[in-house]
């Protein structure tokens, strides 16, 4: 509120002697205004009431917001009586909610009766459709969650490895070492029973569980809170917080670990990531968890994975093996496994490889009366192909160059499986019967001539492998400057970027990726059209995998040699490990 300027008239005052006794310094007079009216004035001060502890806005005479902030003072005395008064209303009315009855309302049993009918016919109906269109499956004894998040998939039917593998896999819980091409549903004739065996474990855990619950009563509320504190109580009706020391979901009662079933490794991250996917989608209406841990990726962020308890763990061995030996709770359990896969088996178990699987297979096979429980399932598209040893190895030991027999005893001896049911679907000529192969002799300088003549004369989605990582760079140079726009994918590049680059080429119908051996096995990548070998691999088990990129579930597809007369010999032998003629190849 304040005075109108040009409103009222002012009366001087008299003033006592008693008043200006003592002396006023610098007073002339003194004013009564007689005559005034009181209006509202926007532009004045605002007085807001302050709250303690808390920031408040005060309207300044200018019009500007000033934020102020106050000081919380502390008092620890009693409520006052008001408060007091509030909080007594509140406990009252909190108590007779608590204590008021639920009102159950009144349902009409014939309704409730014909709704409860309506939904086992409408369940029987759709179990007979789903049992109607997975009629392939039958023979083989999935469970029905299994059965339907194969039919969301469009997998109506098993392919040649899955038919000869799952009955043994399922019904009899045999090992299984399987040999096919590539494409031909290697994950899911060791991922479907897998997850078979995760659900028969939990049902037949599930009824001990029920009779232990009946025989033993478990103790009763009441009897629970006798054992409580009393000055806890107070406490939490204060608004304290009770503090509880090493809290965790492994040392906090009632809060049971999950067991760890299986264990699925494979030779590189890319490949994981793919088989985590495909055993996700499959395990969708089974409710179990499954983790991937892989390199280059953040430890701390797959402990925590590891801490909700999945069932099933992808891995690749180095990481794998790094956890296990920093004491991961969860990895503890991993010598009490009931399913080991391993894809890719003859890649992984080769000599100078993959140590920490060495080291891992010693510390599952330590108790031989849980080797023998163990499901053990070992897959590859060149599980029984063998090529040739180097020169250098060739002229020491005649003998050096193992039988198909000899490499899977090997493969057998190491992972201690002792009565294996073996598949092999593959063909002769280890690659797709829809498959053409190619190949341009050409001198070293040419080849980068040839390589972008066929890029632009045959446009589709291509992959470009190399031996080395520095041919990749080169490459990913040169035909950066020709507008090619080349996705490179190798060992030495962050885990993101070559998550992302092959995320890019997936989606771009006329990508183009360069990428070395990496990228050679396991990886379904729909559409490609074209494999290029700008160089002539080493061993015939890596041009196989390399080719089988292309022309995968029956699809056609093209692979293309592009051959330097330094390859030949290599080239050569090549083709005498495939049984083939030079021409042919």
């Amino acid at each position: 509120m304040g005075r109108k300027g040009k409103c009222g008239s002012w009366k001087p005052v008299q003033l006592t002697e008693n008043l200006i006794s003592k002396g006023v310094e610098g007073l002339v007079g003194i004013e009564e205004l007689t005559d005034y009216k009181l209006v509202k004035d926007y532009g004045a001060k605002s007085i807001r009431k302050q709250t303690p502890g808390k920031h408040v806005n005060a309207l300044t005479s200018d019009g500007d917001i000033q934020r102020r902030s106050t000081k919380r003072k502390k008092d620890f005395g009693q409520p006052s009586s008001k408060r007091r008064k509030v909080n007594c209303r509140r406990k009252q009315q909190i108590r007779t909610v608590l204590e008021k009855p639920k009102e159950v309302p009144e349902v009409n049993k014939d309704e409730t009766e014909s709704s409860d009918t309506d939904d086992a016919e409408r369940k029987s109906m759709s179990s007979e459709l789903l049992e109607s269109k997975m009629s392939a499956w039958h023979g083989v004894g999935i469970m029905s969650p299994i059965l339907r998040a194969l039919e969301e998939q469009g997998f109506v039917e098993p392919t040649e490895i899955q038919a000869k593998t799952l009955p043994a896999a399922v019904l009899g819980r045999r090992d299984i070492l399987g040999a096919a091409e590539t494409g031909s549903g290697k994950t899911l004739a060791f991922g479907i029973p897998i997850l078979h065996r995760i659900l028969e474990d939990r049902g037949q855990s599930a009824v001990h569980a029920k009779r232990t619950i009946e025989a033993e009563p478990c103790q009763s509320e009441n009897e629970y809170e006798e054992h409580e504190d009393e000055n806890s109580r107070e406490m939490v009706g204060l608004g304290c917080v009770q503090v509880m020391k090493d809290v965790s979901p492994h040392n906090t009662p009632g809060c049971s670990q999950s067991k760890l079933y299986a264990l699925v490794l494979t030779p590189t991250r890319e490949l994981a990531m793919q088989v985590h996917k495909h055993l996700t989608a499959a395990a969708r209406y089974t409710g179990i968890k499954i983790a991937v841990v892989v390199g280059g990726m953040a430890p701390q962020k797959q402990e925590r994975l590891l801490s909700r308890g999945p069932e099933i763990v992808v891995a690749t061995p180095g990481r794998l093996w790094e956890l296990i030996q920093d004491g991961n709770p969860h990895l503890a359990q991993v010598s009490n496994i009931r399913c080991l896969a391993i894809d890719e088996t003859d890649r992984m178990l080769e000599r100078g490889h993959f140590q920490e699987l060495h080291n891992l297979l010693e510390l599952l096979n330590v108790d031989e009366g849980k080797k023998r429980q163990r499901q053990n399932f070992v897959f590859s598209a060149t599980l029984t192909m063998v090529h040739e040893p180097p020169r250098r190895l060739k002229s020491r030991n005649k003998k050096l160059r193992l039988t198909p027999g000899q490499k899977l005893q090997n493969i057998m001896t190491m992972l201690g499986v002792t009565n294996p049911k073996v598949v092999d679907v593959t063909k002769e000529s280890g690659t797709a019967g829809t498959l053409t192969e190619a190949r341009i002799v050409c001198a070293l300088e040419e080849k980068d001539v040839y390589l972008y003549y066929f890029i632009q004369q045959h446009p589709g989605r291509t992959l470009i492998f190399c031996n080395s990582i520095s041919c990749v760079r080169r490459l990913a140079q040169l035909l950066s400057l020709l507008q090619c726009r080349p996705l490179p994918l190798h060992a030495n590049m962050m885990q993101r970027q070559r998550l992302k680059n092959l995320d890019r080429f997936r989606d771009n119908s006329r990508g183009l990726l360069l990428a070395t051996d990496v990228a050679a096995r396991g990886l379904d990548i729909p559409g490609v059209q074209h494999v290029i070998h700008y160089q002539v691999p080493r061993t015939s088990e890596t041009y196989v995998h390399r080719s089988g990129r292309t022309a995968r579930a029956q699809k056609e597809g093209l692979t293309l040699l592009l051959i330097e007369p330094t390859e030949v010999p290599h080239y050569t032998r090549l083709c005498r490990t495939l049984g083939r003629s030079k021409s042919c190849l």
